[in-house]
């Protein structure tokens, strides 16, 4: 008996569209390698099922605003030149590929850069990377409904990020001002990625609730460095070097023996080849 899928409550069908296309963990984009705008793809298989909404314009009628607004996206970074060179958040592609369906979106991560803000002496101030205005102008234009912003904070740059230098201050403002240009934002939230043994300063956390964002702490498990020839795995940096230092050593004179004995082998060849005149070259 063939069964008719809109025959069902369009409440069970919603139910249906949700196991296939919700997630509950952020969607997580990479950046291909190679052009200055490379295109986006999901770090890995999640079990969703964007093909989906191919299916007929009904199904992508009912559909397609769950995909969009009740998933959290996060997006990579990537190294821009414009203007002044930073890595920046890529975002672009993303939202042009889904064009209008940019305005149900309510949830994106970005990881905060490395150095958001360049002192400008010439006006005596910080002001923004010109890669980071466009995105954050790119959000509120396109993302009309977006909720709520999470700035990741890597484990590399939790150090120094937001501190009590005066740029950072001035940091934190530019962002909050231009924060507060995207109407529909609700809620701002600072994701710190550190290690275990490590803590955030109370006055930094400080600093940032006063503009009325939310703080996170993601813990990471202890840090580990990895060997260059992906062998062994150390719990300190000092140790890797040392290793990486003498593994580079014994490499370099690993091939130098080989040079050596393929220039010998050869040697011998050319001895014994009687198409080779001037033996007496290689006396």
């Amino acid at each position: 008996m063939t069964m008719n899928f809109f025959g069902f409550p369009k409440e069970i069908r919603l139910q249906i569209y949700s196991k296939l296309l919700v997630h509950p963990e952020p969607l997580v984009f990479v950046a291909d390698c190679g052009p200055p705008s490379p295109p986006l793809f999901r770090s890995k298989r999640d079990g969703l099922c964007p093909a989906l909404l191919q299916l007929n314009k009904q199904v992508h009628s009912e559909a397609s605003s769950l995909l969009h607004s009740n998933n959290r996206f996060r997006f990579p970074d990537v190294f821009t030149s414009i203007l002044s060179a930073t890595d920046s958040a890529h975002i672009a592609p993303f939202l042009c590929q889904i064009g209008s369906q940019a305005g149900l979106i309510r949830y994106i991560c970005i990881t905060i850069p490395a150095f958001p803000t360049f002192y400008d002496s010439q006006n005596d101030r910080a002001m923004f990377h010109e890669a980071h205005i466009k995105n954050l102008e790119l959000i509120r234009d396109t993302c009309t409904s977006i909720t709520t912003l999470e700035l990741s904070v890597p484990p590399d740059r939790a150090n120094y990020t937001f501190d009590g230098s005066p740029i950072a201050t001035e940091t934190l403002d530019l962002l909050d001002t231009r924060f507060k240009a995207i109407p529909s934002l609700k809620e701002i939230i600072v994701n710190f990625q550190i290690y275990r043994d490590e803590d955030l300063s109370g006055d930094r956390m400080m600093k940032i609730r006063d503009r009325g964002w939310t703080v996170e702490v993601t813990r990471l498990p202890k840090q580990t460095w990895i060997s260059e020839n992906d062998q062994f795995e150390f719990d300190n940096e000092e140790d890797c070097n040392a290793y990486n230092e003498e593994w580079h050593c014994r490499e370099w004179q690993r091939e130098q023996e080989q040079e050596a004995e393929w220039w010998t082998e050869e040697y011998y060849r050319r001895r014994h080849d009687p198409y080779w005149k001037n033996d007496s070259d290689y006396d």
